[in-house]
């Protein structure tokens, strides 16, 4: 277990590490200690060879409520100040997901409102209790969505239904996502976390290279065409052939057996 004071961070034999935000009595909203801890735990993730796919859950009745409105900052009255400390302290969350070469899942219980929906989103894989829901609660206290939640909403259900969302601070219950594709399943609450460690094991048993390179090529694929996607395939199946995963998978396959991959 880890010594950080806003989140809880486990790591199994089977390498699959869990963040876990722990302020339950704020819904899991992020001060200022959490934006950081979070940041620095998906980092060490992200450099640690042994972990192989990363959870991300919320302690509590909730997953997520995004940036903690109790949280006075000193320096909230000059210019700049928001943009700094997105860029600083709420956007690396993001980016270390998205730039992540392994998988991130996200269990998300009750609300992931605000940033809380852009870390959700952000996931490779995400599995929601049925009471779950996406919350863009920017509209009602007269904010810009962040950690780009236009980027992500409008990939998945549309520029008019996002700006409506964003705009009008809506909801999308998990049973929503789901018909959008934004979860991969929506379970029993009670079953939440056993769904998503069930997941996570099956994903850490699958091949690393084939993560890697399948996040790398599905990110690559928002801005190329089919022909450069293609050419990249092409590449990067090149560096698979060459691996010693490819060749222990082919003996797993003509010895009708698990493979055992490595990574390398």
């Amino acid at each position: 277990m880890s010594e950080y004071q806003t989140i809880l961070v486990d790591t199994s034999d089977s390498g699959v590490t869990t963040i876990t935000f722990n302020r339950p009595k704020s819904r899991n909203a992020l001060n200022r200690l959490c934006r950081l801890e979070t940041i620095d735990a998906i980092r060490a993730a992200n450099c640690d060879k042994a972990v192989r796919v990363v959870v991300l859950a919320g302690n509590g009745n909730g997953f997520c409520a995004g940036a903690d409105l109790t949280e006075e900052s000193p320096g909230m009255a000059e210019d700049g100040w928001g943009t700094r400390q997105l860029r600083y302290e709420y956007n690396p969350i993001i980016e270390g997901i998205l730039s992540a070469e392994k998988p991130f899942i996200a269990a998300v219980n009750g609300a992931a409102a605000g940033f809380g929906a852009s870390i959700a989103l952000a996931c490779d894989f995400t599995v929601m209790a049925e009471d779950a829901y996406l919350y863009s609660a920017f509209g009602g206290i007269g904010l810009t969505a962040d950690g780009g939640l236009h980027k992500m909403l409008s990939e998945y259900v549309g520029q008019k239904k996002a700006y409506e969302m964003i705009a009008l601070s809506q909801k999308l219950s998990a049973q929503q996502c789901e018909h959008y594709g934004m979860a991969n399943a929506v379970v029993p609450a009670q079953v939440l976390m056993a769904k998503a460690q069930e997941l996570a094991q099956q994903v850490a048993a699958a091949a690393p290279l084939t993560l890697r390179y399948s996040k790398l090529l599905l990110k690559e694929s928002k801005t190329s065409s089919v022909e450069q996607i293609a050419e990249r395939e092409a590449q990067l199946q090149n560096y698979c052939i060459r691996s010693k995963d490819f060749a222990e998978g082919m003996a797993a396959f003509f010895e009708k057996r698990p493979a055992k991959f490595t990574g390398e």
